[in-house]
């Protein structure tokens, strides 16, 4: 199976970089002038600025020219930065749409619980903050000291474990007005989302789609009985609930009716008070109070979903809704080892290219990694993504000097980059938390506090 993986790996990545292709594109974009221009090609600023950041996160322009210069490139810093115009950013923005395509790997079975989807998304989106100076450029929300901001909305399958999608908006883009992501939500997939993206009518488009999804429900939307039509008192509803936990078949939207089922969580009361203590505070800020109401249902956890429950049984909600966290570790992986939160300079051209440089590098990591995530699963061990990153940039620049002498040197390369994650990238290992693939494997089995954090 490993030469297997590292075959098609090294085939996806050497099309992927193949100068013939890059060097179209790069004249479509005019990063390149003229079909015989010398020096600086599309090819090599694509390769040098990817693998240049791989190997080193905070790389100077001079790091970079360096990078550039073991595959003989002869530029300076100040004729790299004269590169980094308007050109350069739609070419490497093409070339980040264009990896998004071909890094996609092959569903791999992690668990009965979801093999009855053929993907299951995370949709969330994370904010980058720029320098003030830029905040005519990448305007933020008016909040004191963060005037300038990116923001980069993801779409995530964690069947694969690839990126499907990231698109990058300004700081001050609403989550809930995002809907690019909907047309990748083809029949038989699962979007779980944060309660930010909630909209009727991108619910309503999902089920049209033959899609599913998990969601929490937003306060004040309405909800109605499935049989009598009847709207619903949620807190009286709740209230004479016997048992902390259960599900209940409704019609959600005052116009839409989308049918589903609402799953409910008593909880804590520690829990509960701490929400209501937050609740407190972020309607202070804004100069309001929130209701005794919106307090009172603060006591539940409440789920939306139509999948059936053939697909999905009420433990299953609550341990596929608490994956959706992993997504945070995805960013901090990203902002952190990738240094994404480290952007240089404060011209738009830039950053953009160097958000466009390592969004791409992000791309070909989650490539490599996904493969292995559950391939030792059963010896009890779990792979750290953080240690699969560390391991990419030491072996970053061998395999970028690998692509200067064909397929079979690349192959080699990738082989011993896939060892090391097998051998090097272990978890270390809980006592006392279950791993994510035991909570899949063992959903129906378990209580409930064990599937997802209750908070």
């Amino acid at each position: 199976m490993l030469q297997e993986i590292v075959k098609h790996s090294s085939e996806i990545i050497n099309d992927y970089f193949n100068a013939g292709d890059v060097e179209f594109e790069a004249r479509i974009s005019k990063f390149v002038q003229r079909e015989s221009q010398k020096g600086l090609t599309g090819f090599h600023f694509l390769q040098g600025l990817v693998f240049g950041f791989i190997k080193n996160p905070q790389a100077s322009l001079n790091q970079l020219c360096q990078t550039l210069s073991d595959i003989g490139v002869d530029i300076t810093a100040q004729g790299l930065d004269q590169r980094i115009n308007p050109q350069a950013v739609a070419f490497l923005k093409q070339q980040l749409a264009q990896a998004l395509t071909v890094y996609q790997g092959k569903q791999r079975e992690i668990s009965e619980t979801l093999t009855s989807f053929t993907n299951v998304y995370f949709l969330d989106s994370t904010l980058i903050p720029l320098p003030d100076e830029l905040k005519d450029v990448f305007p933020a929300f008016n909040t004191k000291g963060a005037e300038a901001a990116i923001k980069i909305q993801l779409l995530f399958d964690f069947l694969t474990g690839q990126v499907t999608q990231m698109a990058v908006t300004e700081g001050k883009s609403s989550d809930n007005a995002y809907q690019t992501h909907l047309p990748w939500l083809t029949a038989g997939s699962l979007l779980i989302q944060d309660l930010g993206y909630f909209r009727l009518d991108t619910l309503q488009t999902i089920a049209q789609q033959g899609a599913y999804f998990l969601t929490r429900w937003y306060m004040q939307t309405a909800i109605y009985q499935s049989v009598t039509g009847e709207r619903i008192d949620l807190l009286s509803f709740l209230r004479q609930q016997e048992e902390s936990a259960g599900e209940y078949a409704i019609e959600l939207g005052v116009n839409q009716r989308i049918q589903c089922r609402m799953v409910y969580v008593k909880l804590p009361q520690e829990i509960v008070d701490q929400r209501r203590r937050k609740a407190k505070e972020k309607a202070r800020k804004r100069g309001a109070t929130p209701s005794k109401e919106q307090l009172a249902l603060l006591a539940w956890n409440i789920f939306l979903t139509n999948a059936p429950v053939a697909m999905l049984s009420l433990r299953q909600i609550l341990v596929c809704y608490s994956l959706r966290w992993q997504i945070e570790l995805i960013f901090k992986l990203w902002k952190s080892g990738a240094a994404l939160k480290h952007l240089s300079g404060i011209r738009k051209e830039r950053i953009l290219v160097e958000l466009y440089a390592k969004m791409i590098g992000i791309v070909l990591f989650h490539f490599l990694f996904a493969p292995f995530r559950f391939l030792l699963h059963e010896q009890g061990v779990e792979l750290s993504p953080v240690k699969g990153q560390q391991i990419l940039k030491d072996r970053g620049k061998d395999i970028y000097l690998a692509m200067t002498h064909g397929l079979e040197h690349l192959e080699r390369e990738i082989l011993v980059l896939s060892q090391r994650i097998l051998r090097f990238a272990h978890k270390t290992k809980r006592k006392t938390r279950l791993s994510t693939y035991d909570k899949l494997s063992w959903a129906d089995n378990l209580e409930i506090c064990e599937l997802y954090p209750l908070a």
